[in-house]
C-alpha cells in the first residue's frame, strides 16, 4: 500500500510563488472589483468579493473532482469557456458605458447583482480552473 507523501519544501515554495504571481497579476476579477468599488462604493465591492470568493471555492471544488483536467484536455471547451468570459466582460463594459450617471440611487438594491456578477466573472475564467 502506497501512502501519500507530503510535498517537499521546494514544491510548496514553487507552488506558493506561482500563486503569488497569479494573484498579483490583474485579471478580470481584479478589474471588475476595482471598477465596482471605485464607482459604487465599499458595500458593492464587498458584495462583489463575496461572489468572487464563492466562484473560487466552486472552481476549487470542481478542480478537486478532476473537471479541470477535462477543461484543459478539451480545446474547444476551453476556448468556449474563455470566449463566454470575454462576452460577459464586454456585456458588463457596455452596461457600464450606457448606464445613467445616478449611481447613488441605484446602489442600495444592487448588492445581489454585484454578488452574481462577481460569481459569474470568476466561473467564466478558464485560467482559474486550469491552474
Amino acid at each position: 500500500m502506497n501512502a501519500l507523501l507530503p510535498p517537499s519544501t521546494a514544491t510548496v515554495l514553487s507552488f506558493s510563488l506561482a500563486c503569488l504571481l497569479i494573484e498579483l497579476t490583474p485579471g478580470p476579477n481584479m478589474t471588475y472589483l476595482a471598477l465596482i468599488s471605485a464607482s459604487e462604493g465599499r458595500r458593492a465591492g464587498f458584495a462583489t468579493v463575496a461572489g468572487i470568493a464563492l466562484g473560487l471555492a466552486t472552481v476549487g471544488a470542481v478542480a478537486a473532482f478532476g473537471v479541470a483536467e477535462l477543461i484543459q484536455a478539451s480545446r474547444p471547451f476551453y476556448e468556449g469557456l474563455r470566449w463566454a468570459g470575454v462576452l460577459f466582460l464586454l456585456y458588463l463594459a457596455w452596461e457600464g458605458w450606457t448606464a445613467g450617471t445616478d449611481v447613488v440611487s441605484s446602489a442600495g438594491g444592487a448588492r445581489g447583482k454585484h454578488f452574481m456578477r462577481g460569481l459569474v466573472t470568476n466561473l467564466l475564467n478558464p485560467k482559474a480552473a486550469v491552474f
